[in-house]
C-alpha cells in the first residue's frame, strides 16, 4: 500500500484518512446557525478529485455544494432596523424596486449574479430587492440555491450592502423566493 492510499497515514493536516472520514460523517449533518456563514469542504477525496477536466481553478472559486445547508434561512434583522420596518418586511409591505431570478443558473453563475445585483441595486438607491431562488422540490433536500442564498448574503461583500432578509410573501413566490432589505448607500 503507498502512502498515500494508507489509511494510517498523517494529512498535510496532521489528519489520518479514517479521521477525516469519521469527521465528515459526524459533521454532514451539522445545522448552521442564523447569521453564520457556511464554508463546505471545498477540495473533495482523492477518490472523486477529478484530473484533467479542463476547469480553470480561478473561475470555480465558489465551491459547489451538493447538499444544502439546513437551518433557517432568515439572517437575523441587523441594527438600524426598527420594529416597524421589520414588520412591514415579514408582511410584504416594502415595495419591490427590483428583481433577480436565479432559476437554471449554477451555483458560480448565480452566486455572480447575486453580487452584481446588490451593487447595482444598492447604486440604484433601491431599497428591497426580490431574489427568485425557486423552491426546488425535484430534490430531496430542497433546492440548492434556494440553500445558498443567504450564505451568500453573509459574504462580507454582500453584508455590508444588506439590511435583512426575509422569505416572500406567497405572491411575491413564497418559499421560493426572498425579500432583500438593502442599506442605504452613504
Amino acid at each position: 500500500m503507498t502512502q498515500a492510499n494508507d489509511p494510517k497515514s498523517r494529512s498535510s493536516k496532521g489528519l489520518r484518512g479514517e479521521e477525516i472520514e469519521l469527521w465528515r460523517e459526524v459533521t454532514k449533518r451539522d445545522v448552521v446557525l442564523p447569521g453564520r456563514i457556511y464554508r463546505a469542504d471545498t477540495e473533495p477525496p482523492s477518490s472523486q478529485r477529478q484530473e484533467g477536466t479542463g476547469h480553470d481553478k480561478a473561475k470555480d472559486s465558489v465551491p459547489i455544494i451538493k447538499t444544502p445547508p439546513t437551518g433557517s434561512p432568515e439572517v437575523p434583522i441587523g441594527a438600524g432596523l426598527d420594529k416597524r420596518m421589520a414588520q412591514k418586511l415579514r408582511r410584504g409591505q416594502i415595495p419591490i424596486d427590483a428583481r433577480i431570478d436565479l432559476h437554471g443558473m449554477t451555483q458560480p453563475e448565480a452566486h455572480t449574479a447575486l453580487s452584481v445585483a446588490l451593487e447595482r441595486a444598492q447604486s440604484a438607491g433601491h431599497r428591497c430587492l426580490l431574489v427568485i431562488t425557486g423552491k426546488g422540490t425535484h430534490r430531496e433536500h430542497g433546492g440548492i440555491l434556494k440553500a445558498m442564498v443567504p450564505s451568500w448574503l453573509n459574504e462580507s461583500v454582500n453584508r455590508a450592502r444588506v439590511l435583512a432578509i426575509q422569505v416572500a410573501r406567497p405572491q411575491h413566490g413564497g418559499d421560493g423566493a426572498v425579500y432583500v432589505l438593502l442599506r442605504k448607500q452613504r
